[in-house]
């Protein structure tokens, strides 16, 4: 044997149990002894090119894979920090897409509709179920791919933290307003650490981006239309909606604190900021149900039972209804059969926003229970040649009796009463907009806000039709049973919110 090749084979002996074993002995080169001497932590001049090995956690999926079987099981044997690559192309399901580990990268080609260049998840052909179904991992981030015809929710993550949706597409492909049964596009949901950003949504039933019963929330950058509700955050808890478009749908903007077995019993928290939110007058889609049926065709931004909401800096253009539109439960006239819920809206302060196109054809209860309202209001406006259009600033008018000071309680109605103010931290300020098409005259005229007064309104209006005596306002001035417009005095106010916090740190 060559000396060298000997020698180089006596250095690296210690190693030699590291490699694999061969059935039958091959001559070495010497060339060979020095890449495995090199290997072993020994020296030589000869240069050593390690190969690259790609990374057992890197899992690049072919076309071929892209079906119900291959991906359930793939998705199933994920380990932990794993990067899942999909392929482009347009791809049929029939049954959700599960995953339940920890620390995943799903990543596509783009979330365009051009199979040559985008990866495109179809679901078209499933049932009634979800498209893409995440729960109880942490950190999961979703990129750049499509969820089309998800009977279900399009993509849905429950249970998790350190949430990331960038660059996605949800849609209902097909006449969304009349078929879609996409309940939600973009659905986290009892999580925390949530970014959902860069996407777009089309054609839910409900709600195009929906994050409910979760802390601490940013959705932004994101275009969504065609839904009954462009983004709503639901009884959650410091949330930023901020730089998104949000366009046809039925309303812009949804934050909602509604009864129920909710992980969080009040939202509080929500800063709406820098959107464009325009042209939401698409009538409630054929297959909604539940709560969402309520909110009035033309709404931009509608706040119920909720703490603490900011809303500064938007353009809100072309709502048929009102821009912003501030409840209490109580309005809604759904009963309430949660003891522990607290129904009122506490805290709210728009400003800084550019407003127009507002109020021109009120919806909901505008057209029904609240006719006679705006009946009167526009007989009102038109008397005096003056536009008839909704104020772009409504408020049903009803106080927490805990957080108000002033308020004369009626009979009956569990502490509820008309007159009084808010306390500082529980007013409804709507001041400082700019409004581009109707007139302001000092004193005179403004449609920045309606305090509707409802509790009053409803018990003077119960009064005239002789279904309560009037002795059971006795004493209470007349006024005091009537809306306020215009310059709202309740309403003609400033409030510093707390600010929403950074993210937490969530291992």
């Amino acid at each position: 044997m060559d000396k060298k090749i000997k020698t180089a084979i006596q250095q690296g002996r210690h190693c030699m149990n590291k490699l694999p074993r061969l059935k039958h002995f091959q001559p070495m080169s010497y060339a060979t002894a020095m890449l495995m001497l090199a290997s072993c932590g020994g020296s030589s001049s000869v240069p050593v090119v390690e190969a690259v090995v790609p990374s057992t956690l890197d899992v690049v999926i072919t076309a071929a894979q892209m079906n119900d079987s291959d991906m359930s099981n793939l998705l199933f044997r994920l380990k932990e920090g794993s990067t899942v690559m999909l392929p482009a192309g347009k791809f049929h399901f029939d049954r959700p897409l599960i995953m339940n580990t920890s620390g995943v990268t799903i990543i596509g080609k783009g979330s365009g509709s051009n199979p040559a260049s985008d990866t495109i998840l179809s679901f078209k052909d499933a049932s009634s179920r979800n498209g893409l179904q995440v729960s109880n991992v942490k950190t999961i981030t979703l990129k750049n791919f499509a969820v089309e015809d998800a009977a279900g929710n399009a993509v849905f993550v429950s249970a998790s933290s350190n949430v990331t949706m960038d660059g996605l597409r949800a849609e209902w492909t097909t006449d969304p307003t009349k078929t879609s049964k996409m309940a939600y596009g973009l659905y986290p949901v009892n999580s925390d650490n949530i970014i959902v950003k860069n996407s777009k949504v089309i054609g839910s039933e409900d709600a195009g981006i929906y994050v409910g019963q979760s802390q601490n929330i940013r959705v932004s950058n994101n275009e969504v239309y065609l839904n009954v509700a462009g983004v709503e955050i639901e009884n959650s808890l410091n949330a930023i909606v901020e730089n998104n478009d949000l366009h046809d749908n039925t309303g812009g903007v949804l934050v909602f604190s509604l009864p129920g077995t909710y992980r969080f019993k009040k939202g509080s928290g929500v800063l709406i900021q820098n959107n464009n939110i325009h042209d939401n007058n698409t009538p409630v889609a054929d297959n909604a149900t539940g709560f969402v049926t309520s909110v009035p065709v033309g709404t931009g931004i509608m706040v119920l039972a909720a703490d603490n909401t900011e809303i500064k800096n938007n353009v809100i253009k072309n709502h048929k209804t009102t821009s912003i539109l501030a409840l209490s439960y109580q309005a809604t006239g759904f009963a309430i059969n949660d003891p522990a819920y607290n129904p009122f809206i506490h805290g709210l302060y728009a400003y800084g926003n550019t407003i127009s196109l507002s109020g021109y054809a009120p919806d909901g209860a505008f057209k029904t229970e609240l006719k006679p309202l705006v009946d009167g209001l526009f007989a009102q406006l038109a008397s005096n040649g003056l536009p008839t259009l909704l104020p772009y600033g409504v408020w049903d008018g009803i106080l927490d009796p805990a957080k108000s000071s002033g308020l004369l309680p009626l009979p009956g109605l569990g502490g509820l009463g008309v007159g009084g103010v808010a306390s500082d931290d529980s007013r409804i300020c709507i001041k400082n907009n700019t409004s581009l098409d109707t007139p302001v005259i000092d004193t005179v005229i403004s449609y920045e806000t309606l305090d509707i007064n409802l509790i009053g309104l409803k018990l003077g209006a119960s009064i005239e039709a002789g279904e309560t005596p009037p002795e059971a306002i006795a004493g209470i001035p007349v006024e005091l049973l009537q809306p306020s417009f215009p310059f709202a005095p309740r309403m003609n106010c400033q409030l510093t919110l707390p600010a929403i916090p950074a993210f937490p740190i969530i291992k």
